[in-house]
């Protein structure tokens, strides 16, 4: 009967370690799919950038801007879809089309004049 008992523990241990297995790993989830910010600050202006893109290929992006105690705050939503390494964006109809990676946890967006926003999973 005791073994028994440590076969039934040993069973549910198992099942509940597949069952709770991250679904990050889906092959059929976009890697781009999460959330994306970043914050900087320079001569007293913070500005922070929160991006979230769903898997409905919809998303939304959040703008802080404080300076002097006064705080800002813009949201937009977009739809967006990705093809190899390029990310195509329509917000407020207009359409982006920029080049993006993504290593570890750091999401890189390069516009066609070459410049940069790095971003990070939150």
């Amino acid at each position: 009967m005791k073994n028994l008992k440590y076969v039934l523990i040993i069973f549910v241990a198992l099942t509940a370690t597949i069952a709770c297995n991250d679904d990050s790993d889906d092959p059929d989830v976009n890697p781009i799919v999460g959330t994306w910010g970043m914050s900087e600050s320079e001569d007293g202006i913070t500005v922070s950038i929160s991006v979230t893109f769903t898997e409905n290929n919809k998303g939304t992006m959040v703008i802080t801007a404080s300076f002097e105690g006064e705080t800002e705050t813009e949201t937009t939503s977009f739809t967006w879809s990705t093809s190899g390494d390029q990310l195509t964006v329509v917000m407020e109809g207009e359409t982006m089309i920029t080049t993006y990676s993504i290593s570890g946890n750091k999401l890189t967006i390069t516009d066609d004049e070459g410049f940069e926003l790095v971003l990070t999973r939150k």
